[in-house]
């Protein structure tokens, strides 16, 4: 447990003095950003969505949710374990993919006259800090390569 909890963001000095402003932000929202994906992918198991369960069988509105929280947590682990950035990154785009696949099936399949906006809104509301997220780590991916580049020469 000890060389776990050593691998994972928790670890005293898992985050290098330079990105010290960004500590909470990795310690705890963008872990608890992961787990209310998580959350929402077992509620759309457990009990469905109103909107799809009027588009799609229960077995798509299951998979969709299944689909969330495997890649939920696929998020969650690259959080908790910065050595996993490459897999966060992945996650990461396929949750924006999720989410945007959700918000075009309610804009574009929902029978009702008008589309439910405010679901749409609340959906996208939470996109951002996946994009933020995403370019922190195109950021850093650079900074490995800017670093190693100046090793090299």
């Amino acid at each position: 447990m000890r060389r776990l909890f050593a691998a994972s963001i928790w670890a005293p000095g898992a985050i290098p003095p330079d990105e010290w402003k960004y500590r909470n932000l990795k310690r705890v929202w963008l872990p608890l950003y992961d787990l209310i994906a998580i959350y929402a992918g077992l509620q759309a198991v457990l009990y469905g969505s109103t909107i799809l369960n009027r588009l799609f069988t229960p077995d798509m509105v299951d998979a969709f949710g299944t689909a969330m929280v495997i890649v939920a947590v696929v998020c969650l682990a690259g959080v908790a374990f910065p050595h996993l950035w490459l897999m966060e990154m992945i996650g990461k785009v396929m949750l924006v993919g999720l989410v945007a696949g959700y918000v075009t099936t309610i804009l574009l399949l929902s029978e009702a006259p008008t589309p439910n906006l405010f679901v749409v809104g609340m959906l996208t509301w939470g996109l951002p800090m996946s994009f933020f997220r995403l370019n922190l780590l195109g950021e850093e991916v650079k900074e490995r390569r800017d670093s190693a580049s100046e090793v090299g020469k």
